[in-house]
């Protein structure tokens, strides 16, 4: 393709690719300490650099918050448990919060001794599975138990959305390049629609309805930078990467550049050398 004059343009989409936990669901949700350290240990225990390179042949950067670049709100220097592959801390978690092997059989049972099954839903196709696969390494890792519901993404979608579902993974994208689309997926009055985890914290909902209040600039940016910390710390979701758009372009289309925002890839746009 180069011999041919073809050039290779590469942004990275205003996106965000997702697995959440449903905060409403009595195994992997509430805020208490415990909970929390099995969110995390869940999150610490998966490979997202294998998810990166092996499935996604490197077409994705790791996140860190919810915010992609080249979105307003996003802070580069903003570095945490997200983009974090730890299976040692994920298991001092689980061993210091009482989730323990209580009775020998190699898996964890929950502090109260009842058993810790996690149920993931998921889709058949070829890349859902191979995803599973990277899930199922992870919950080995810390002894946890995982069952894979599968089922059509309609259904699931649906599902989501009235919190049947324990665990789901997912992508969400932005329209226009601002980071309050990206907190909305933790903002309580969105349950059942953008909040998927149904994530309900007064402090990040007081943050939220502020931000959106402020014009641009460093105090909107200080109280984005507190919901990060929020997400971070609850881990109702694991974010794993904002991926990256390749468009081939022909010699003959000058000046082409993808809008980031646009929702459906244009072609021939420039004009045709004589």
């Amino acid at each position: 393709m180069a011999k041919r004059g073809i050039w290779l343009d590469r942004a990275v989409l205003p996106d965000i690719i997702i697995s959440y936990f449903n905060m409403q669901h009595p195994l992997v949700g509430g805020y208490t300490p415990d909970k929390v350290a099995l969110r995390r240990a869940i999150a610490l225990a998966y490979d997202l650099n294998r998810e990166i390179r092996d499935l996604r042949r490197g077409q994705m950067v790791p996140a860190q918050s919810a915010v992609p670049p080249g979105v307003w709100g996003f802070d580069p220097t903003f570095v945490s448990d997200m983009g974090q592959y730890d299976p040692v801390r994920a298991n001092t978690l689980l061993d210091t919060f009482g989730y323990l092997d209580t009775n020998g059989d190699g898996w964890r049972e929950q502090p109260d001794g009842k058993p810790l099954v996690v149920e993931y839903a998921t889709q058949g196709d070829p890349f859902s599975r191979a995803l599973n696969e990277l899930w199922q390494k992870a919950f080995n890792r810390v002894g946890v138990r995982v069952q894979f519901n599968i089922g059509q993404w309609p259904e699931q979608a649906k599902s989501a959305r009235v919190g049947k579902l324990m665990m789901w993974g997912l992508g969400w994208s932005a329209a226009a390049p601002d980071a309050e689309t990206f907190y909305n997926l933790g903002f309580s009055p969105y349950i059942g629609a953008a909040n998927y985890a149904r994530f309900e914290l007064p402090a990040y909902d007081a943050l939220c309805r502020k931000q959106a209040m402020l014009p641009n600039g460093p105090e909107r940016m200080a109280a984005m930078y507190e919901m990060n910390r929020l997400m971070v710390a609850y881990m109702p979701y694991k974010f794993h990467g904002h991926r990256i758009l390749n468009s081939f372009v022909h010699p003959w289309v000058i000046g082409y550049r993808r809008h980031p925002f646009a929702r459906e890839v244009f072609v021939g746009i420039g004009r045709r050398r004589p």
